[in-house]
């Protein structure tokens, strides 16, 4: 039952992060400062990001912020459920691989959509910081994990 119910939850996550990044809204264009935003240089933009003028662009810092940390927490709970629904995914190069390859194929998808019209942004950040999140999932899953079994 337990297993059947996280299995349940990991799916309609999975159903959301596929709602957020890929199907394209009114917000998909005023989440980039540049619809023709594509970005394959490791850190490039978060870096620039950050970096720009802040008066001329005094919500900028806001704006950077949310991404980067957005990003973050949009696969914090992918590294915590999949090892919990699945025993394959106990160690944690298992669990950053696979979040790794999720999130190249959210980008990889964002990009092709693009040929049909949609605005998304297309970001290696994306995946450095999506993948950066599910590791620190996994981190608090380990610790909720040695929290309980101290607790035996």
């Amino acid at each position: 039952m337990k297993k059947g119910l996280l299995a349940t939850t990991f799916a309609v996550y999975l159903f959301v992060v596929a709602a957020i990044t890929i199907i394209p809204t009114h917000i998909s264009s005023v989440r980039s400062p540049h619809v023709d935003h594509i970005n394959l240089v490791p850190l490039g933009y978060s870096f620039k990001c950050f970096l720009q003028d802040q008066s001329s662009h005094p919500h900028l810092t806001a704006f950077c912020l949310r991404n980067t940390l957005g990003n973050i927490a949009l696969f914090l709970p992918f590294g915590i459920l999949l090892p919990l629904v699945s025993d394959r995914f106990h160690g944690m190069k298992r669990v950053v691989l696979l979040a790794a390859g999720v999130s190249l194929s959210i980008e990889t998808i964002q990009f092709l959509s693009r040929f049909i019209g949609s605005p998304r942004a297309v970001d290696i950040d994306d995946v450095l910081l999506n993948t950066l999140g599910a590791w620190l999932g996994f981190v608090v899953y380990r610790l909720l994990l040695l929290n309980q079994n101290r607790e035996q």
